[in-house]
């Protein structure tokens, strides 16, 4: 039965039919929440089309946007959309040298960029953007009377186009009629881990598609619901969580002022759904560490034991607590977790999502024992985000829970997880050769996990195909299920695991500066900078005593026998990671070989 396909553009005007002045979303501006309804975010978005027209941008146009998180982005997300344009999202961390492969990759002609900053990578790259003729700035300060590639700012383009918008409204309506299912909105790059990033081509099918999932998945979360958000809308994780579920549900999109503040606007904000990377609750958990570690002499001993009590309750499946537990935990909640989820601005929240990374079950315990409903989800670019999810509290066998109604999946023989259903993407902007390894004719995409049927039917990923090591005896190893354990230690930041081809498993370790600090001041230890903490032997002793500890949870042929410290922080600009943190394994092999051997010697 062939689908119904409401594109984004289609779901604005709806709502802004249906509830014209019920709030869409909200920007905090100096401390004041400024906010726009859906009638208002709808004359914006073909104000912004007739502007983008009016400059010249032809039907089917890659328009990027270069940014971090603000207002702007979703309202040129849309206003692109609006005159039949493709979006092309691109992380604002990323050095000059990257953003030329992601504009040129695309075939980007229009860019959107936040800020001076941004700019002064595009004049870096002067002549090497032979495609690109127009940028858009957010935020002109500091810009000057630039005209590079044609500058104006977001303002006069809103300007211009509200000025035009009776002229261009036919035009609009007539590029929107043809707009059809299987054409391309949205360009997402992957992470380039394991090379240059490259751009999965996202259908108006498939976001129609993802935001049926989305009604389905939070039926039970009526319009008005807020949601905040932070991560980087180039990332398909956050346009899940922000876009399309506000255009499914007429969820509230709340944008902060920056990364700096969220636990601020956490609290302004106080959202019923939340969703974080393993990254953002390893530092929750390690801010409530910190904030254990330096409490009162008498509260310190009964934080403790509640956050003790809270991994121990988190451990298990809370459709199996006795009567016992349910009443030990409400005395915890009462006195201890409930402050806990209000000083973390989630006191309302009632559902949590962990995804884009594994998170190891140590911390996903924690996060549960203190209140927080976190429920692992998977998905891919490839997969317009979220394809599987876990019920409530995580009260499922498999790790990442099931696949949503509608999605197939399959595990062939070498254990590769492959999919097939409405929200599997179009394939990889020019690069036909990599489309044809990642979808078969017939469908199935080809995910790149290993992964296993757990008894009730839902899902347990091991590990990246690519990533599973072999060591000298011929063991298959999941190095992110070692490197998780790890991480679940409030004073491991990253670990990187090596154990392939060779007779013991050994780890370099980035330290987390913020508890690392605390625990050096509390043993009166002198330090300046990241790498005096880190070279500290005392340091090192902290660091091998927790990985023991952690080697506990681990089969014999699993536990780090070495560590060694990193003596700086792992940098997306010396190509150590990716955009999204996550590592560059033969980078860092690379970097770090010396040691590494060291660890063998």
């Amino acid at each position: 039965m062939a689908r119904t396909v409401r594109t984004q553009v289609e779901m604005i005007a709806g709502h802004a039919k249906a509830a014209p002045d019920r709030v869409a979303m909200r920007q905090k501006e100096f401390g004041i929440w400024q906010e726009l309804t859906w009638a208002g975010l709808d004359e914006i978005s073909r104000a912004l089309a007739a502007g983008l027209i009016e400059l010249g941008m032809d039907h089917g146009a890659h328009c990027g946007i270069l940014s971090e998180n603000r207002q702007e982005w979703v309202l040129a997300q849309f206003g692109i959309a609006a005159a039949g344009g493709v979006v092309v999202g691109m992380y604002p961390t990323s050095p000059a040298a990257e953003i030329e492969h992601l504009v040129n990759a695309s075939d980007t002609e229009i860019l959107f960029i936040e800020d001076q900053e941004q700019l002064d990578k595009i004049v870096e790259l002067r002549g090497r953007l032979p495609k690109l003729r127009q940028l858009i700035v957010f935020d002109p300060r500091g810009t000057g009377q630039s005209r590079e590639l044609n500058l104006v700012s977001f303002e006069a383009l809103m300007d211009r186009g509200r000025a035009a918008l009776e002229r261009r409204r036919t035009e609009i309506t007539r590029r929107q009629a043809l707009v059809r299912g299987d054409d391309t909105a949205m360009m997402v790059f992957t992470s380039g881990s394991t090379g240059l990033p490259k751009a999965a081509m996202i259908s108006h099918a498939n976001l129609s598609a993802a935001a049926e999932y989305s009604r389905e998945i939070f039926a039970d979360f009526p319009p008005g619901t807020n949601v905040l958000s932070y991560l980087p809308l180039c990332h398909i994780a956050e346009q899940n969580v922000t876009v399309t579920n506000a255009l499914a549900g007429q969820m509230v999109m709340n944008f902060g002022e920056s990364l700096r503040t969220i636990r601020l606007d956490l609290r302004d904000v106080a959202p019923e759904i939340f969703f974080g990377v393993p990254r953002i609750w390893e530092k929750t958990q390690a801010e409530i560490s910190v904030q254990a570690a330096t409490a009162g002499r008498l509260r310190r001993p009964v934080i403790l034991k509640a956050l003790k009590v809270a991994r121990e309750l988190g451990a298990k499946r809370r459709d199996r607590w006795s009567a016992a537990d349910r009443l030990r935990w409400r005395f915890w909640d009462l006195l201890i977790y409930r402050h806990i989820r209000s000083y973390l601005g989630l006191s309302r929240c009632r559902f949590a999502i962990t995804a884009a990374a594994p998170i190891s079950e140590d911390l996903l315990a924690f996060v549960r024992g203190i209140g927080i409903n976190a429920r692992e989800a998977w998905g891919m670019s490839e997969t317009t985000g979220a394809a599987t999810i876990q019920p409530d509290w995580g009260c499922s066998d498999g790790r990442v829970g099931f696949f949503i109604e509608g999605m197939e999946h399959r595990i062939a023989e070498d254990g590769e997880l492959l999919v097939r259903g409405p929200i599997v993407f179009k394939g990889y902007y020019r690069n036909e050769d990599a489309t044809a390894e990642t979808i078969t004719e017939d469908g199935w995409l080809h995910t790149g996990d290993v992964a296993e049927h757990a008894p009730d039917g839902s899902i347990t990923l091991v590990d990246r195909k690519k990533d599973i090591m072999i060591n000298a005896a011929g063991k298959n190893l999941s190095p992110s299920l070692i490197e998780n354990v790890m991480k679940s230690s409030p004073y491991i930041k990253e670990c990187i695991v090596i154990a392939d081809r060779r007779q013991y498993v050994t780890a370099l370790v980035q330290i987390d500066m913020d508890t690392v600090r605390i625990w050096a001041e509390n043993q009166k230890l002198a330090y300046t900078t990241f790498r005096s903490l880190a070279e500290n032997p005392r340091v090192q002793e902290l660091i091998e005593g927790e990985v023991e500890r952690l080697n506990r949870q681990l089969a014999r042929v699993e536990q780090v026998k070495k560590v060694w410290l990193l003596p700086k922080e792992l940098d997306h600009d010396d190509g150590e990671v990716t955009a999204t943190m996550k590592v560059r394994r033969a980078k860092i092999y690379q970097s770090y070989g010396d040691q590494i051997e060291a660890l063998y010697a």
